[in-house]
């Protein structure tokens, strides 16, 4: 499908990471193929619409702007599904003394949308607003086990090199009987399938029968782990992630 005028702008944003936090007109101009002219554009149109914003003392570099931080404000102080979730998380992170992720599937990567430290845990690759992988870990597992057939097979036809690479599935038979056993066991524990230190269980929140479930996450580092009762951690995990269903559900019914 093509993209808008509009919609090809906005590619510019998927250019900056965490990794990448600055861009320029020569990053535009060679990563999506536009001519300078174009790029240039494309930055004046972002930056009027405070999506951008130059940094000053420079020849021509860009950071994302203040509109990025008002909208990510107003999304997390106004999704229902994600302030229905804060006080239960709260509760799961005081209860294990673990950290506690909400998350959910994007086209190519798992983002979560809140998270609750431990103490002084570092997540690094966790976190709200942090993309992450959809074949390492186990808060993607948990959610594509519950996608129909043929979304499974489509997440493992993108990724079959990077699913082979990490030892997780070479066919696709075997990616759906994996699937399919995740779904039936209903949780995934990943030992440092992302990060070597940190090791995870996730369950689904299943909070609509058109949409994907999200993942709640407990995330502890692998030596944690080894000193606690896991059947136990998920019977947390999956009493809360009904507690949240079944708020969400009392909500949307009050609305209609």
């Amino acid at each position: 499908m093509a993209l808008s005028s509009f919609g090809k702008i906005l590619t510019v944003l998927d250019l900056f990471s965490v990794s990448r936090p600055v861009i320029n007109v020569d990053t535009i101009s060679a990563e999506l193929g536009l001519s300078k002219p174009t790029s240039y554009r494309y930055l004046k149109e972002l930056v009027s619409a405070e999506l951008l914003q130059r940094l000053s003392g420079t020849s021509g570099d860009y950071t994302l702007g203040s509109k990025i931080a008002v909208l990510d404000y107003i999304s997390r102080t106004t999704d229902p599904l994600v302030q229905i979730s804060i006080p239960f998380i709260k509760d799961i992170v005081e209860r294990t003394e673990f950290s506690c992720l909400l998350t959910h599937l994007n086209y190519d990567s798992c983002i979560d949308l809140h998270d609750e430290v431990f103490k002084n845990m570092s997540l690094l690759s966790y976190g709200r607003g942090c993309p992450r992988p959809v074949y390492v870990g186990s808060s993607p597992k948990a959610i594509i086990s519950h996608l129909p057939k043929q979304q499974i097979l489509d997440y493992y036809q993108r990724f079959s090199a990077q699913l082979a690479e990490v030892h997780f599935a070479h066919s696709e038979e075997e990616f759906l009987s994996l699937m399919k056993k995740i779904k039936k066991q209903g949780y995934y524990f990943s030992n440092g399938e992302l990060d070597p230190n940190i090791a995870g269980v996730s369950v689904p929140v299943k909070f609509s029968s058109k949409e994907p479930p999200l993942a709640l996450t407990l995330l502890a580092s692998k030596n944690r782990f080894e000193f606690v009762n896991l059947q136990k951690l998920i019977e947390i995990l999956q009493e809360n992630a009904a507690l949240i269903e079944k708020k969400f559900m009392a909500l949307e019914q009050e609305k209609s």
